[in-house]
């Protein structure tokens, strides 16, 4: 695929390049395109819907939500992986335009919520990112007071990214470590350092929480064990995170975040061959063991796994 140049620079931008992330979210993903066609209403835009691991039928419900007109391109990863899908966006599919969003395909997304954080991202030029929040879900209300009250928190269920500020991070030739869970997370460390973190002190200002900018997860319930078997497997993935946080920071405040390896779980070993895991309740000690374990015995995805291909 010939790789695409990417500018809020060039002729005629679109107002909204928005990247809807998907991996087995066939229950979830109508509702969620709705709810970006209505919320972009009659901007100028594009909605780039990356598949990435699935095995439901999410391509099939994307594909004939481009054929009923909707500005919707789709394309498909094998291996089921955000981090790599959010460099595959940044460094080949997004489409010249004023802001870049990204939205998880389980999400629904308020009507206004392009409108507050465009007009949050015109009026804050301090801002390298702007995060939407939750309305329901059991942290909802903590959640939501951190992200507009103190900021700093970019929430991987919607967002927004300055062009300027993704354009340099492809020009750096920056990357998330391919396997890593709280992607996202990082991105907001690379906003709120403006992608120094050896002499730009950490600022929450750079990351606000936008009011009006709202999203509504899907709720669990104890009657589905689908929902059971998700839980477990966050309940291991966060204490992955937090080993990925502690092995980030020993690097990136050393070396910048270009010092950070492709993959994360060589990132990971290496860290936790010089330091002990990440202390953890007993409540969580069987997680932080599995999470131990799949890092102990990943292995690195093919090449052509990690490949975005087109689909319509």
């Amino acid at each position: 695929m010939k790789k695409r140049t990417a500018s809020s620079n060039m002729p005629n931008p679109l107002d909204w390049n928005v990247a809807i992330y998907c991996a087995n979210e066939a229950a979830r993903l109508q509702a969620c395109l709705n709810s970006v066609a209505t919320a972009l209403g009659e901007r100028r835009a594009r909605i780039t819907v990356i598949i990435n691991g699935s095995r439901d039928g999410s391509l099939r419900i994307a594909q004939a939500a481009a054929r009923s007109g909707a500005p919707i391109e789709i394309f498909e990863i094998a291996h089921a992986d955000k981090a790599n899908a959010i460099n595959r966006f940044f460094y080949g599919l997004r489409s010249p335009a004023r802001a870049y969003a990204g939205v998880d395909g389980s999400v629904t997304i308020g009507a206004g919520a392009f409108s507050a954080m465009e007009q949050r991202l015109a009026s804050d030029p301090h801002a390298m990112a702007v995060s939407g929040y939750a309305i329901n879900g059991r942290s909802m209300h903590r959640a939501t007071a951190a992200t507009l009250r103190v900021g700093g928190q970019l929430h991987g269920q919607l967002h927004a990214l300055r062009p300027e500020f993704v354009d340099r991070i492809v020009a750096r030739g920056v990357r998330l470590p391919i396997g890593l869970y709280r992607g996202d997370g990082l991105l907001g460390s690379m906003a709120a350092h403006n992608l120094d973190p050896r002499a730009e002190p950490w600022d929450n200002a750079r990351v606000p929480g936008v009011a009006g900018a709202s999203y509504e997860i899907a709720s669990f319930s104890p009657w589905r064990p689908r929902d059971w078997r998700r839980q477990f497997r966050r309940t291991i993935r966060q204490n992955r995170g937090l080993i990925e946080n502690a092995a980030i920071k020993s690097i990136i405040y050393e070396g910048g975040y270009e010092a950070l390896p492709a993959f994360a779980d060589d990132m990971m070993r290496d860290y936790l061959t010089a330091r002990a895991a990440p202390r953890v309740g007993a409540a969580d000690r069987l997680f932080q063991y599995l999470a131990l374990r799949e890092i102990a015995r990943s292995e690195r995805p093919p090449d052509h796994r990690l490949v975005a291909v087109r689909r319509q």
